[in-house]
Formats: C-alpha cells, structure tokens, sequence
C-alpha cells in the first residue's frame, strides 16, 4: 500500500514537471498556438528571417516610403506658374486702376476747395484745429514751433494751399541756434503718390541761396515727418531766413501743415507760420 502511494505521488510529480516544463516552454516562445495545435517547436517560423507583423505595419522599408511620394510633374508646375504671372499682372492693372482713380478724386476735390463760397467759408468758419489731433511722431514740431516762432496761440493748424497751385509756399523766420542742418515737415498726401518730389530752399537774403533739399513723395505719409537735410548753416542764429517749400514732378495735390490764421476776423490777410522742428549740429 505505501509503495502504491509511493508511485502515485512519483507519477503525480512527474506529471506536475510536464506541466511545469511545458509553461515554461510556452514563455520561451510566446507563442499561443503551441499549445492549442500541439505543434513543435520546429514548426514555428523562424523569427531571424521573417519581420514581425509590427515591424512591417509600422516601420515600412525606405524604398517603400520613397515609393509613396509623388513626383512633381515639370508641366504642372510650369502651368501653375504662368497663372500666378498672369493674376500678378492683373493685380497690377487693376491698382494702377484704383491708383488713378483716387489721383481724380483728389484733384476734384483740390477744385471744390477753390470755390469761391467755400474759400470765403474758410475764411470765417473754419475753426478746424488739428494741433491736438496729430500722431506723436510730431511732438518735436509741435515743441519747435512753439519754441522759436514766438506766440501760436492765435493760430491754428491747418493744411496749407495745394502746392500744384502756387509756385511755392513762403515762410519768413530767426532761429537762436547755430549750426542748422535739417528741416523737418508735415506733408499732407490726399492719396499715394509714385513719382515727384518735395523741395525745400533756404535764403538768407531775397536771392540768396544757402541751402536746398528734397525728397521723393513715394514713402512719404501722414504718420510721420519728413527730414530735409543739408549741409550745416554756422550762423544760422545770426540771420533771418526764409523758406521756400514746392513740388516738382507730382500728378496729384500736395499740402503741409501749416500754422495759420485770418487777419480782422477774416477780412485780412492770411497770417501763416511754418509748423516746423529743426535738427542742429
């Protein structure tokens, strides 16, 4: 009886390593057929000459992913080309349009300026002001006119003339500084302009020349002044000088800031004073 106990607890240990032996050949391989086909370990393929199914789904040779990519075809984008020529070039007819049209609008708008009534108008009840309206950018204007042209109180500031209108726009003042070598103004464009150029010319007596300066119309804006500069004038603090300011070249109204009032409640004459900063040396 104990040596039948004795084979039986043999033959269970024995079964118990088969089990145990064949886990541990299930972990080896991982695989799941193994057990459910009974297959050998022969039969499995060999994992050094086949990829894995991740490796193929996710990680695809380099001459697979080139093969994926599509060639440009030279005629594509040739054609593609020429139509971006072709809407360029009617891009810049139709602002060469619109550039002309607003050049008319302006010059319309210069001659109702001229009107008898509305010049008369102007004159009394035009109380228009834009000293405070004007960007930052002009606070050393504002500070130099106030500086060196005496008592702006009175006046207001205002556009000027149109400068197609008048041969230039004069203006007679003293500085207490020497060294003067820059001007600078507050153009007023009514539309962009491409071509012409805003002169500047400073005499000292009636024909006497001492400095000129000019500069292109095409970057020029509302937003910031406009440097003239020259050579420095030594006794610019000795002399009286006056400026000179006109156009050349320009197919559309031109104007500046000026400071400027009506004498006798309107009836006078025009009193006028360069809204002006000046640069030293």
């Amino acid at each position: 009886m104990a040596s039948n106990n004795r084979v039986h607890s043999h033959a269970v240990r024995r079964g118990g390593d088969r089990k145990m032996n064949i886990q541990s050949i299930t972990q080896i391989t991982g695989s799941a057929s193994f057990l459910t086909d009974g297959g050998s370990p022969r039969e499995m393929p060999n994992s050094s000459s086949s990829p894995s199914i991740s490796s193929v789904s996710h990680n695809p040779p380099l001459s697979v992913r080139m093969n994926d990519i599509p060639l440009a075809d030279p005629n594509d984008a040739q054609s593609e080309i020429e139509a971006l020529r072709l809407k360029v070039t009617e891009l810049e007819l139709e602002l060469d349009g619109v550039s002309n049209k607003g050049k008319l609008i302006a010059q319309e708008l210069d001659l109702f300026r001229q009107r008898r009534v509305v010049f008369w108008s102007d004159r009394f009840r035009n109380a228009f002001d834009a000293w405070n309206l004007m960007n930052p950018n002009f606070q050393q204007l504002k500070d130099d006119s106030a500086m060196f042209h005496g008592e702006i109180q009175p006046l207001r500031l205002q556009p000027s003339l149109s400068l197609l209108r008048v041969p230039f726009l004069s203006y007679d003042f003293k500085l207490n500084r020497a060294g003067l070598k820059g001007i600078l103004l507050a153009p007023v464009l009514d539309v962009p302009l491409q071509v012409g150029e805003l002169c500047v010319r400073l005499f000292s007596e009636r024909d006497n020349l001492i400095a000129c300066s000019s500069k292109n119309v095409t970057h020029m804006s509302d937003e910031e002044p406009v440097l003239f500069d020259f050579a420095p004038i030594k006794n610019s603090h000795e002399i009286d000088m006056t400026l000179r300011i006109y156009v050349q070249g320009v197919d559309a109204p031109v104007r500046i800031f000026e400071l400027r009032r009506y004498a006798l409640a309107g009836f006078g004459r025009l009193q006028s004073r360069p809204f002006a900063g000046y640069v030293f040396d």
